[in-house]
């Protein structure tokens, strides 16, 4: 008949808990989504609030922002999954800007996603929405981002710093 210490019994639930670490929480971090989400043509809504800072008379002026955007999946690549933006809009300070089309991609490896995107203004005006962010996993199918960004448009550029969320 083995006897155990207390301490012998310890290390083995420890160990036992650290083989199970090892293999379970890989596989919930890297694990595809269920559903449709990996589908080709799955659309996804990516929103974010934060602020805009701009350089007005030579001082600095952070005014609020905020974004919605619609993503659709548009590649079967698991290892760099492409999207395209199929509408949305930019509101800084107030004034809305329609986002009509882009594109982007998640570096999975780097926990990066990228995007670029094109619309209009409130009065025509083309505007261009440059976005690069470092997304989290939150748990389930939630991930959130800390994103900066660059709306560029005809009467000058806004530096945009968000946070944002997406269900896959």
């Amino acid at each position: 008949m083995v006897t155990f210490t207390n301490k012998s019994k310890i290390l083995i639930v420890a160990l036992v808990v650290a083989a199970l670490l090892v293999v379970v929480v890989p596989a919930a971090v890297y694990a595809l989504p269920t559903g449709d989400s990996n589908l080709v043509g799955a659309s996804r809504t990516l929103v974010a609030k934060g602020v805009d800072r701009q350089v007005v008379d030579g001082q600095n002026v952070t005014v609020p922002a905020n974004f919605t955007l619609t993503l659709e999946r548009s590649g079967t690549n698991t290892t760099v999954p492409k999207f395209n933006v199929t509408g949305g809009s930019v509101v800084v300070n107030g004034v809305t800007y329609t986002i009509t089309s882009g594109n982007g991609g998640v570096i999975r490896s780097k926990h990066l996603i990228i995007l670029q995107a094109q619309g209009t203004g409130q009065d025509g005006q083309a505007v261009t929405l440059r976005l690069a962010g470092r997304y989290f996993w939150m748990g389930g199918h939630l991930f959130v981002a800390r994103i900066g960004a660059r709306l560029l448009t005809d009467n000058g550029n806004s530096t945009l710093l968000l946070r944002a969320a997406i269900h896959v």
